[in-house]
């Protein structure tokens, strides 16, 4: 080890009594339990560390928190002293005894968040001069859960057309909270997150195209708007202005006409509301959420025949391997098609494919 390297630091583990011995001092259990409260967990601090070391998103920080938290909640042993074994042993806990809040097993992606998380921090671990650089990382040897074939989660033309059906007929009213709808609509068939939409302001909105900060990764998005959707903004940005709203670059882009936030900007929960409940229910189209309009237009992109690298720059995926999988179900859809369609059959009904939420 050579003279600058940090000295190792290690974790008291503090399920071991003998590790609590204090001369003079009682061995009771309720003693035992207000020693291992007053030694601090440092392999909390190095999660921290970690965290505030990152350029994580807020959500991913989260996240990698949550997964990193339950590793420490599930082993005893100091993050210099965790072996491979211990790894995949993690591993097969989480397959094997881990459920989500509604009691279903984890799946094969959350599975690989919690890996993602703990390769990620031993990394970061390593670097930081906690373990020798030379070491090898006890997350080496541990494989990513596959994944299975993605069934389609981009909307079909058919259901495009009755999307826009809905909007046209049953969302067509002269109501404050319809013409929203319509320009809300408009920005989310451009495939942005709703976590952006959520955020953005009528300062981001440029008459063209939409300029903003992307939540997850903190890069800088231009996203280009077709004319008709362009129309639709335009045409909520005048009706607030002739209700004498004085539109300033701050103004939100969007906003709530609930009863109890009126005025105020629409949140991400209020997008979801907007997709689930109101056009959910206007089209009879099962599982609509916001995020199916940023596989759709991801697909799209694909089928205009624009080269993926340039595609991945306007939806804001940094790994090809992602994007494929964004456009992987419309690829099996496309496929499937034209089977049905050489045997002179109609494609079944796309909504007997189930999505995942």
């Amino acid at each position: 080890m050579s003279a600058n390297f940090n000295p190792l630091i290690r974790m008291v583990v503090l399920n071991s009594e003998a590790q609590l011995k204090e001369p003079n001092v009682s061995r009771s259990p309720d003693r035992l339990e207000v020693l291992r409260a007053e030694i601090p967990d440092l392999r909390l601090e190095r999660i921290k560390e970690f965290l505030q070391a990152s350029n994580l998103a807020p959500n991913s920080q989260k996240s990698y928190r949550i997964e990193l938290e339950r590793f420490v909640a599930w082993s005893s042993k100091a993050w210099i002293d965790v072996t491979p074994r211990e790894i995949a042993q993690f591993k097969q806990y989480l397959v094997k005894d881990c459920t989500t809040r509604r009691g279903k097993p984890l799946s094969p992606s959350a599975i690989n968040q919690a890996l993602t998380a703990l390769k990620s921090f031993y990394r970061w671990f390593q670097l930081a001069g906690y373990m020798e650089i030379t070491a090898v990382l006890p997350t080496a040897a541990v494989k990513f859960q596959k994944l299975g074939k993605p069934m389609p989660r981009h909307f079909s033309q058919e259901q495009m057309e009755t999307i826009a059906q809905a909007i046209a007929q049953e969302l067509s009213g002269n109501d404050d909270v319809n013409w929203r709808d319509r320009a809300l609509l408009a920005v989310l068939t451009h495939g942005l997150r709703a976590e952006d939409v959520a955020q953005l302001n009528v300062g981001n909105y440029d008459g063209t195209r939409l300029r903003f900060v992307r939540k997850k990764d903190g890069e800088e998005a231009i996203v280009p708007i077709r004319q008709a959707a362009r129309d639709h903004i335009h045409a909520y940005l005048e009706r607030r202005r002739s209700g004498r709203e004085v539109l300033t670059d701050e103004s939100p882009l969007f906003l709530s006409y609930d009863f109890h936030n009126r005025g105020n900007r629409l949140g991400y929960q209020g997008i979801y509301y907007f997709a689930k409940n109101r056009l959910g229910k206007a089209t009879g189209i099962e599982n609509l959420t916001p995020h199916r309009f940023r596989h759709t237009y991801a697909s799209e992109l694909v089928e205009l025949g624009i080269d993926s690298l340039l595609a991945r720059t306007l939806t804001g995926h940094r790994s090809e391997k992602v994007f494929e999988r964004y456009i992987q179900g419309k690829r099996l859809a496309a496929a499937e098609s034209a089977f049905y369609q050489a045997l002179g059959e109609k494609t079944p009904d796309s909504e007997q494919q189930k999505p995942e939420n």
